[in-house]
């Protein structure tokens, strides 16, 4: 059974706008989840008008100060000035495409937010995404650019609303413009298209939403800002870990289609912590079918009581999990490895059904604002952009621009990206990049005070701290963080 309309054409309508919603919402969670993610770190799935966490995300980050390695990896950064003295001989060269002697040209990908707003699926963007872009590498040219090349950025807007038109936003950054590495990638319902990028044109690609599938077809360097989905449980189990949360439970593990691949490896990263689940079941129903899954609750919830768990691990659907379980009357701890879920509940899902619901996320918005990390490069905006508030998130007003998310999103891209190039050498080639991820190691971006890269790992957050959902918080209920921030770091 479907939750679409009996209409055809009501159907369309449906699914395109719960598509769209889905998208949304992990944009405007992103702060990482993207998001824990800004992520941020996955892949938009509509579960009731959820999204994946992403933390996601998330997206993006920025050199901030005259010493640009301060202000991203202090180890990739200390690692490539002492490369660039001892290659400082060397010549500057067109040693790839995009890259010219005295420039090097970058595509950036972004939100049509106009867009959803005459569909009136959003009544605020980000601002002038454009302006914050400029300030950020506007910074660094003044500074010499990068080993002495300008940065020459190309700006494209895409919709989410399905691949078409983030395919030709792709076909016109890296074939038509030839920009040796591209920025932000796609979220939401486009975010397949990111292996246009990756795959098709073998461009870096910094920003977007990774799987194994999509990593695995890549012909170039392929970096996210977030978390992946499933680090997002190993940090998940961590922070838990560390909290004293982890011992001695009774887990039973419930995977959903939206997240098959963690689900496969959910028992493996809970035995790393001494915990064997009890049971793991697969919800099979289709993302987004709101009757198929409660009636296939109807039946897990059964199977949980009866295996004597008092915990349960939610691996996607998290907010068909959250209804279940409160419609079974499971007298149970809900873990949701999934947060963008519990941030942004659809009509079907109260407040009351996620009540006492425990996540990760990274720092929130008003945490990132505010963070010693992100002050040198919101400083650069600020003074860039007279028209960008300078109040904090929490006092956002509901019909105004969200200024902050693209400084948050767009400082940690620009910041990855400067820190990347400066560690590929004088003459960067998509090889070099590899180099550059691989020889990246620990360090921190605006908002997120540990990140890392490195052989097998192109993900960048480590920064997680414990939430958990509260009914009565605000006026519609919301996470509240419980713990200081932690360094995940593998």
């Amino acid at each position: 059974m479907s939750i679409m309309s009996p209409s055809e054409a009501g159907a369309v309508r449906h699914r395109l706008t719960a598509l769209a919603i889905a998208f949304t919402l992990l944009a405007a969670a992103c702060s990482g989840s993207d998001s824990t993610s800004e992520g941020d770190s996955s892949s938009a799935a509509a579960d009731d008008s959820s999204t994946d966490d992403g933390s996601t995300d998330d997206s993006a980050a920025a050199s901030t100060d005259d010493s640009s390695a301060d202000s991203t990896d202090d180890s990739a950064s200390d690692s490539a000035e002492s490369d660039d003295s001892a290659e400082s001989d060397e010549p500057l060269t067109a040693s790839a495409r995009g890259v010219t002697e005295t420039e090097i040209h970058i595509g950036v990908s972004m939100l049509d937010f106009d867009l959803l707003k005459e569909f009136g699926l959003v009544q605020e963007g980000w601002g002038d995404q454009i302006a914050v872009y400029d300030a950020l590498i506007d910074e660094i040219n003044a500074r010499g650019g990068i080993h002495g090349r300008m940065i020459v950025p190309h700006y494209e807007h895409y919709s989410p609303l399905g691949t078409t038109e983030a395919e030709a936003v792709c076909t016109a950054l890296t074939k038509d413009l030839e920009t040796f590495a591209v920025l932000g990638g796609f979220q939401g319902p486009a975010e397949t298209a990111n292996t246009c990028i990756v795959d098709i044109n073998a461009t870096t690609l910094i920003g977007g939403v990774q799987t194994a599938e999509r990593l695995a077809v890549a012909q170039a360097p392929w970096v996210v800002i977030g978390a992946k989905a499933g680090r997002v449980l190993q940090s998940m189990m961590s922070v838990l870990d560390q909290d004293g949360r982890v011992a001695g439970r009774q887990v039973a593990i419930v995977g959903a289609v939206d997240r098959e691949e963690v689900f496969d490896s959910a028992a493996d990263i809970l035995g790393e912590f001494g915990l064997s689940p009890v049971i793991e079941v697969f919800n099979d129903a289709p993302a987004g079918d709101v009757p198929a899954t409660d009636a296939r609750w109807e039946v897990i919830a059964e199977n949980i009581r009866a295996s004597g768990a008092d915990t349960v691990l939610l691996i996607g659907s998290t907010q068909g999990g959250l209804r279940g379980i409160k419609a079974a009357g499971l007298d149970v701890e809900v873990w949701a490895a999934d947060s963008t879920g519990l941030e942004n509940l659809g009509r079907e899902t109260t407040a009351e059904d996620a009540d006492g619901a425990l996540t990760v996320v990274a720092l929130t918005d008003n945490q990132q604002w505010n963070h010693e990390t992100m002050a040198p490069c919101r400083d650069i905006v600020t003074a860039a952009v007279p028209e960008l508030p300078s109040k904090d998130p929490n006092d956002h007003v509901d019909g105004e621009e969200r200024w902050y998310k693209g400084v948050h999103s767009y400082c940690r891209l620009v910041g990855a990206m400067e820190a990347l190039l400066i560690g590929a050498g004088r003459n960067p080639t998509q090889d070099s990049m590899y180099a550059a991820i691989d020889n990246y190691g620990q360090g921190s971006l605006p908002g997120m005070p540990y990140v890392s890269l490195g052989p097998g790992k192109s993900d960048l957050n480590d920064t997680f701290q414990l939430a958990q959902y509260d009914a009565n918080e605000g006026e519609a209920g919301g996470l509240v963080s419980i713990s200081d921030p932690v360094d995940v770091t593998p």
